[in-house]
């Protein structure tokens, strides 16, 4: 084993020792009391009455939730994504209970400590194989011992980069899942836009603690569909998308999230929302390269969102389609027009326009910490 393999095992061991056993007593003296409530079943009913409110005679589905506007402009500010968690858990926690940015924030943050936490155990379990595979690697010419080193210092790199993240997250345990979504769903009730779609679109939940998370799922099941059309009548082209996916019949040969799970199967309102979706792109340049990556075996989003429209409107009676695009013309008119999301950057500004706004199949990407500051 070299002395830099050495080093990163002996390195990723004592990180994680020191983020799952840290700090617990205090953690527990200070959450009882300010961590969102389990959802009651009061909740899921309330939930499930506004999702499920729809007209007869094939209309619209329900209106959107009554969930405040949220104002950033009258919001405080948040500390730095840089300073250590353990030094403003504190304000975080205290402010939750009042302030949706702030229950964003500390959503995030919990959830990023989590998502570090797994990394480093994944690094710790990966240790052994790297180890074989370097023994296993020739050395007998310079290009071959330069190979192994090379191979070496990129792990030691990776390494130290995932213990340089994790000291962020020091001496703060995880809390539980349930804690977590209850964060996030305080924070989308507030109405905070991030907050909205990261809940209506599932992401608030990870697959591996759905067990842990049962109570909190139902009561989203009743919410998710008015959350995401609020977000998405507000003009975000990300819930707009993952909204045209979960209501397509074609969703049913695809890997569903939780968002397609909430909802029933809607043909025309899948298409008119494709529609109000294909009105916010940037139109197509035919002589220029495609701006940002492509997706879905070299498609590019513009070209994705095309095939969903021609194979619903292939499919369904004309009138049918018909009233989607009707419906798609109304919206224009009330609905916030969705526009092409700007890629956060590391210190929360926004960067380029950020060409993948939605993901395949209507997935959306976990928003970054700093998308919950009000500024």
């Amino acid at each position: 084993m070299t002395s830099t393999v050495k080093q990163g095992r002996t390195a990723i061991w004592l990180i994680v020792l020191a983020a799952s056993g840290a700090g617990m007593y205090y953690w527990g003296r200070h959450t009882a009391a300010e961590a969102p409530a389990a959802p009651n079943a009061a909740a899921v009913d309330t939930g499930a009455q506004i999702a499920a409110q729809r007209v007869d005679g094939g209309a619209a589905p329900g209106s959107a939730a009554s969930i405040p506007r949220y104002t950033a402009g009258a919001a405080r500010p948040l500390p730095s994504v840089d300073t250590p968690l353990r030094l403003i858990l504190p304000e975080l926690q205290r402010r939750a209970a009042n302030e949706p940015a702030a229950a964003c924030r500390l959503a995030a943050e919990m959830e990023y400590c989590d998502s570090l936490r797994q990394r480093l155990a994944g690094a710790e379990s990966g240790v052994d194989n790297f180890e074989r595979q370097l023994e296993r690697m020739p050395q007998d010419t310079p290009q071959q011992r330069e190979q192994r080193k090379r191979m070496a210092d990129s792990y030691q790199s990776m390494t130290d980069k995932l213990l340089t993240q994790s000291e962020h997250c020091a001496d703060v345990p995880s809390i539980s899942a349930e804690q977590r979504a209850g964060y996030w769903r305080r924070a989308a009730l507030a109405g905070h836009p991030a907050a909205m779609r990261h809940y209506a679109s599932g992401n608030a939940f990870r697959q591996q603690q759905l067990l842990d998370s049962l109570p909190a799922l139902a009561t989203y099941r009743g919410e998710a569909e008015s959350i995401a059309r609020t977000a998405a009548m507000r003009g975000d082209a990300r819930m707009l998308a993952s909204l045209a996916y979960a209501y397509s019949p074609r969703r049913d040969s695809m890997r569903r999230n939780f968002l397609g799970q909430a909802v029933k199967s809607d043909p025309v309102e899948s298409l008119s929302l494709f529609l109000q979706l294909l009105d916010s792109l940037p139109p197509a340049q035919p002589d220029a390269a495609p701006a940002g990556p492509r997706t879905g075996f070299g498609r590019s989003q513009r070209e994705m969102v095309e095939a969903q429209i021609r194979a619903l409107t292939r499919d369904l009676p004309p009138d049918q389609a018909n009233q989607a695009r009707e419906r798609a013309s109304e919206r224009a008119q009330s609905w916030s027009r969705a526009g092409v999301p700007r890629a956060p950057t590391a210190s929360g500004e926004s960067g380029a326009s950020d060409m993948t706004p939605f993901l395949l199949q209507g997935f959306v990407p976990d928003i970054q910490r700093q998308e919950c500051d009000p500024t």
